[in-house]
C-alpha cells in the first residue's frame, strides 16, 4: 500500500511554552471544555508522592534535536559508552552515546530516502516472476520481444505472493512494470488480428479498416475462452475510445492503422519510459552504498552511526517535547530508522526494539503500522516485541490514517500478529482532537485499535530551539508514551503489560457518543456515523489522571 513518511503540519505560535497556549489543550482537565488527558489533576494527585524512577522512552523513527534547550537535560545517556571512537560496551555500535542511527554509514552519511516495503519485495522477486505470463496451460516470457515457453514456478506460493503485490497495490513499481510487460503480449495479439483483418478485407489498407470492422472480426462470443486476448482487447478498446473522444475532429474515426501503429511501435517505448521514470523516483535504494549491510539478514547487526540530528528531525523533536511535557523525569533514547520519505526497513525496527530493551527502555514508541510485513521479517518484529515484553517494556504504535477498518484489513505490528507469541505489551493508538472527536482519517476497529489520544493541533518543541503547533498521526501515540512514562516515574515496578491494561481500562469514556468517521467504501473515501465503542477497545480517550490513580491501587 502506498505509504508516506510521517507528515507534520505546522503553524508558528511563538517560542515559549506556557499553560495558556492553545496548543497545550491536551493537558487540560475535562471541566475546561476540552478533551485533554487531565494532566493537571494527575499532577495534583502526584505532588505529595516521591519520584521513584527516570523512565527511559525509546523513540524509534526519525531523528531529533537532542540539544534543544527544552530537551537537552531529558536525553538518555548510555552509561557504558564514552566518546572515544571505541565500542566500550561491545554491542557493535561505536559511541552510541544517546541512541543510534540504523540508516547511516560509518563515514557519517545518512539515507534520505527508503523504498516502500512492497517495492523492496517486488525488487527481491522480480527476476524470478516479473516477466512471467500464464495462458491457462503454459507459462511463457517475452525474451527480446519473442514469446518463449518456460517451466512453471517451482514455488507457487511465492509466485502467488509476488502477484499479490500488484493486485493489492502494495508496490507501485509492480503495477507500472506489469503495464510495460503487457505491451509485448498486446503486440503479439495485434499482429495476429492484423493477419485476420487482411484475410477478411483483402482490398483494404489498414487506414481504411474501421474500429467497428476490427471488433466484428476479432470479437466472437462463440470463440474459445482466451483471458489474455480479453486483456489485450480491453487495452485496445480503452485506447480507441480515448483517442476517439479526444480527437479534435469529431468526425475522424479511429482506424486499424492508428491502433496497429500504437501497439507495435509507440506503446512499448512509452510504457518503458514511464516505468523507468517511476523506477528513478521510487526505486533509488541506496542502502547497499550507504549503510552496506544485508537488509535481509537479521544477524548482520554492526552498521549505522551515532548521528541523531537528521534532515527529518521535526517529528522526533516534537514527540520528545510532548513526552517531556507530560513526564519531565523521562529520558529520551533516539533510534533512527526513518528517512525523509519512504518506509523503514523491518530489520532496523526489530534491532531498534532489541537495542532499546537491552539498554533499559521502559516505553518503546514505534513508527506507524504497515499493511505489508513479509513473513520472515514479520517474525523478527514479533520476536523483538516479545523480547521487550520479557524485559517489562511497553510498546506503542500509532495506526495509519487510511480510514480503514482494522477488522477487515490487517496492519502490523498487532497484538495478534503471531499466534505463538501473544504480545500483551503492545498498544495501538489513534488521534483525537480538542472536542473529543476521533481523527476522520485514522484506521479504526473495536478489536484492533486500543485507544484514542490527543494528537491534533499540539504545541511542542521543534529543531533549533523553536516551538510550534502541529498535527501528526504519531502524536497520539507520543501522548500515550508520555502518560506511560508518568506512571512509570512513580510506580516503577509496573510492567508494560500492566501499564497497557491501566491505560486501556481507565480512559475518558465516550461510550454511547455518536461521532462521524471517515471510512473506505468500494475503494473510495466516505463518511459514516459510529458509536465511540465501535471504534476502539477502550471506548474512549487516554486519561492520565484516571490511569495514575488506578496505578496507585495496584498491589
Amino acid at each position: 500500500m502506498k505509504k508516506k513518511s510521517i507528515i507534520v503540519f505546522l503553524l508558528f505560535l511563538g517560542s515559549v511554552i506556557n499553560a495558556q497556549n492553545p496548543g497545550e489543550w491536551y493537558k487540560n482537565n475535562l471541566e475546561s471544555g476540552s478533551f485533554g488527558i487531565e494532566l493537571q489533576k494527575a499532577n495534583e494527585f502526584l505532588k505529595s508522592k516521591a519520584v521513584k524512577r527516570s523512565p527511559i522512552v525509546a523513540l524509534i523513527g526519525t531523528g531529533a534535536d537532542i540539544e534543544h534547550e527544552a530537551l537537552k537535560n531529558s536525553i538518555w545517556s548510555n552509561p557504558k559508552e564514552s566518546a572515544d571512537g571505541i565500542d566500550n560496551d561491545k554491542n557493535g555500535y561505536i559511541d552510541d552515546l544517546n541512541g543510534w542511527n540504523f540508516i547511516g554509514s560509518k563515514d557519517g552519511n545518512i539515507m534520505d530516502f527508503t523504498m516502500q516495503e512492497g517495492d523492496r519485495e517486488w525488487f527481491r522477486l522480480k527476476d524470478k516472476y516479473a516477466d512471467l505470463i500464464f495462458d491457462g496451460t503454459t507459462y511463457f516470457k517475452y525474451i527480446d520481444g519473442v514469446k518463449t515457453d518456460v517451466p512453471p514456478p517451482s514455488d507457487m506460493e511465492e509466485y502467488g505472493y509476488f502477484k499479490s503485490l500488484m493486485s493489492s497495490k502494495e508496490s507501485q513499481l509492480a503495477g507500472k512494470y506489469a503495464g510495460y510487460a503487457i505491451t509485448f503480449l498486446i503486440k503479439d495479439y495485434i499482429q495476429k488480428w492484423d493477419a485476420e483483418l487482411k484475410a477478411r478485407f483483402p482490398g483494404k489498407n489498414r487506414d481504411e479498416i474501421t474500429v467497428e470492422e476490427f471488433v466484428k472480426t476479432v470479437y466472437n462470443k462463440n470463440s474459445p475462452k482466451d483471458s489474455l486476448r480479453d486483456v489485450a482487447l480491453s487495452f485496445v478498446g480503452l485506447y480507441a475510445g480515448v483517442t476517439k473522444a479526444y480527437a479534435q475532429d469529431k468526425t475522424l474515426a479511429v482506424t486499424w492503422e492508428n491502433i496497429y501503429d500504437n501497439y507495435t511501435n509507440k506503446q512499448i517505448e512509452f510504457s518503458r519510459k514511464s516505468f523507468e521514470q517511476d523506477l528513478n523516483k521510487w526505486g533509488r535504494d541506496t542502502r547497499k552504498a550507504i549503510v552496506g549491510d544485508d537488509c535481509l539478514n537479521i544477524n548482520d547487526k554492526s552498521y549505522g552511526n551515532n548521528i541523531l540530528l537528521t534532515s527529518n528531525s521535526l517529528s522526533g523533536t516534537m514527540l520528545s517535547g510532548i513526552i517531556n511535557s507530560i513526564a519531565p523525569e523521562a529520558k529520551m533514547m533516539n533510534l533512527v530508522v526513518s528517512a525523509q520519505s519512504g518506509e523503514p526497513y523491518l530489520k532496523d525496527i526489530a534491532l531498534s526494539i532489541r537495542y532499546a530493551s537491552d539498554n533499559g527502555a521502559d516505553i518503546i514508541l514505534l513508527p506507524q503500522q504497515n499493511s505489508l510485513y513479509p513473513q520472515d521479517q514479520k517474525k523478527w518484529i514479533s520476536e523483538a516485541i516479545n523480547y521487550a515484553q520479557s524485559k517489562g517494556a511497553l510498546v506503542i504504535v500509532p495506526v495509519w490514517e487510511n480510514s480503514e477498518d482494522l477488522s477487515k484489513k490487517d496492519y502490523y505490528p498487532s497484538k495478534e500478529m503471531d499466534p505463538a507469541l501473544p504480545l500483551n505489551n503492545l498498544i495501538t493508538v489513534a488521534n483525537s482532537d480538542v472536542k473529543g472527536l476521533p481523527s476522520m482519517l485514522s484506521n479504526y476497529g473495536a478489536d484492533k485499535l486500543d485507544i484514542y489520544a490527543p494528537g491534533i493541533d499540539i504545541y511542542s518543541t521543534t529543531p533549533g530551539d523553536l516551538y510550534k503547533t502541529g498535527t501528526s498521526s504519531a502524536f497520539g501515540a507520543g501522548m500515550t508514551a508520555g502518560v506511560a512514562a508518568l506512571i512509570k516515574t512513580y510506580y516503577p515496578n509496573l510492567t508494560g503489560v500492566q501499564i497497557r491494561k491501566l491505560i486501556i481500562e481507565n480512559p475518558t469514556s465516550r461510550r454511547g457518543v455518536e461521532v462521524e468517521k471517515g471510512i473506505i467504501v468500494g475503494g473510495k473515501r466516505a463518511q459514516d456515523l459510529f458509536l465511540f465503542e465501535q471504534l476502539c477497545k477502550s471506548t474512549g480517550i487516554i486519561n492520565a489522571n484516571n490511569a495514575i490513580r488506578a496505578a496507585a491501587s495496584v498491589k
